[in-house]
């Protein structure tokens, strides 16, 4: 009888350990793993697609339409096979976070003062976040520790440290521009009923007539200011309440260490 011939095991490329970026920062990650590897093609499946579509359904339909099961439908395969490539919808919240913070340009001019540069930074995230709508709201939930996330923290603890910040200064000043960043885009869905009514002249128009109707004797504030509050002023408002951040923290900076507030 002719001796079995064994099969020849398949040669692959060695898999990135567990923990370790994919790049060349030679940094562990908490949360970045590689996918399993697929010998299944006939649906091309990667993890850049499933982001993708993943932003996709966010941006057609709002966060709260995307499931795995949803994501699988649009992607044409099982939901199994999406755990091939992520290991749970939380995963698939931080790649698809670190995928939006990639667009932020954070090339600056270091002849900026500190205070310009944190300052082109926080309106450049708002720029992609309002890009991008739901995303903010998921970014106020998670805390990504992707290398394009530490790359965009990086840039804004930079000024913050060359500007003399002690350390514990600096987080807090971090936390509080990003903070504020966030959440201010967290309101900018374009659909809801707030931005609709500031943003609809006609409707603006009915809100104004309803606050200058109010009785002078209860509400003689809203009655005087009501139309300079209710207005479509959304850039204007975020660069205003920026201004003032910026301002208490180069005056927090300047302050005796025996005042500062924390």
């Amino acid at each position: 009888m002719a001796q079995r011939q064994r099969p020849v095991p398949d040669k692959q490329a060695p898999a990135v350990a567990f923990g370790q970026l994919p790049t060349d920062l030679g940094s562990p990650s908490l949360w970045f793993d590689p996918p399993v590897v697929d010998q299944d093609r006939r649906h091309q499946l990667t993890r850049e697609r499933v982001v993708a579509q993943a932003l996709t359904i966010i941006a057609h339909d709002g966060v709260q339409a995307l499931t795995m099961r949803r994501l699988a439908a649009h992607l044409g395969v099982v939901p199994g096979a999406l755990y091939r490539h992520l290991r749970n919808k939380q995963q698939l919240h931080d790649l698809l976070l670190d995928n939006v913070l990639a667009e932020v340009d954070l090339h600056l001019d270091p002849s900026l003062a500190w205070t310009d540069q944190l300052t082109l930074l926080a309106h450049r995230l708002r720029q992609v976040l309002d890009a991008h709508p739901g995303v903010a709201g998921i970014l106020k939930t998670r805390d990504p520790l992707g290398p394009h996330s530490l790359t965009l923290a990086e840039a804004f603890l930079a000024p913050l440290q060359a500007a003399g910040f002690g350390d514990h200064q600096a987080g807090l000043a971090f936390f509080l521009l990003v903070d504020y960043t966030i959440g201010f885009a967290v309101g900018a869905t374009p659909t809801s009923a707030n931005e609709q009514r500031l943003r609809d002249p006609a409707t603006r128009a009915q809100l104004h007539q309803f606050l200058g109707s109010l009785p002078p004797d209860r509400f003689p504030t809203l009655v005087a200011l009501g139309h300079h509050v209710w207005v479509d002023n959304r850039d204007q408002r975020f660069t205003a309440g920026l201004q003032v951040l910026v301002s208490g923290l180069e005056h927090a900076r300047n302050a005796p260490s025996d005042q500062h507030p924390c």
